[in-house]
């Protein structure tokens, strides 16, 4: 059903998370179709790994119905339940190209909107140390102030870019200046002491990027 796109062009196909991790650091693709199941893993898994290096448009295919919600909460362009037929995939691939044009298009922040008691106040992005997904809300901190907005992380991340922001964590980014000290924890992960006095513990998944980030070796 594929080959009816002309813009769509099939550049791997895997059966297990090693071989799609493979092929996405190889290809780094704009989309990626995804099951639930897998051997030796789940698609989540996958997207763990990739997160904040690479960050295709998704589109999850599965024969399970019980995980889209958690497959939205991960910014999913679309969840395809098998068996789907041409009219339901010709669907799902107008959203990817919608979210990839948007994507495209967008300019990169330098205030963020937030919304304080009826007023919309823009928030300077210098301002901002980290922030933290928290069911379906974005929790923003800004020195000693805490600002709480609807999103989702990889929206955000779309328009940060990654000069200044750090995605240490499936629910967490953090501005690279702001962490002032580094420690090992043990299986991957760290935790970050920030010049505010939070401190974070980045994922095993996000191990390479954070220390490359900070000029350590990997």
């Amino acid at each position: 059903m594929l080959a009816a796109h002309e813009d769509v062009h099939v550049l791997a196909g895997c059966g297990s998370p090693a071989t799609a991790l493979a092929a996405l650091h190889r290809h780094r693709p704009d989309l990626v179709f995804l099951d639930i199941q897998l051997p030796e893993g789940d698609g989540f898994g996958i997207l763990d790994a990739i997160w904040g290096r690479h960050d295709p448009a998704v589109v999850f295919v599965t024969a399970f119905g019980d995980h889209a919600v958690r497959a939205f909460e991960v910014d999913a362009v679309d969840y395809l339940l098998k068996p789907y037929g041409r009219d339901r995939l010709d669907l799902a691939l107008d959203r990817v190209r919608d979210r990839l044009a948007r994507r495209s298009a967008a300019p990169a922040l330098n205030r963020l909107p937030v919304e304080m008691g009826g007023r919309i106040r823009l928030l300077d992005l210098d301002s901002i140390d980290y922030v933290q997904a928290e069911d379906g809300y974005l929790r923003i901190r800004a020195g000693s102030r805490s600002h709480l907005v609807r999103g989702t992380l990889a929206k955000l991340q779309e328009r940060l870019g990654s000069a200044e922001f750090l995605r240490i964590h499936r629910s967490v980014i953090v501005r690279i200046d702001r962490i002032r000290e580094l420690e090992v924890l043990g299986h991957g992960e760290m935790r970050l002491a920030l010049r505010s006095g939070d401190t974070l513990i980045s994922g095993r998944a996000y191990r390479d990027q954070v220390r490359a980030a900070l000029g350590l070796p990997t």
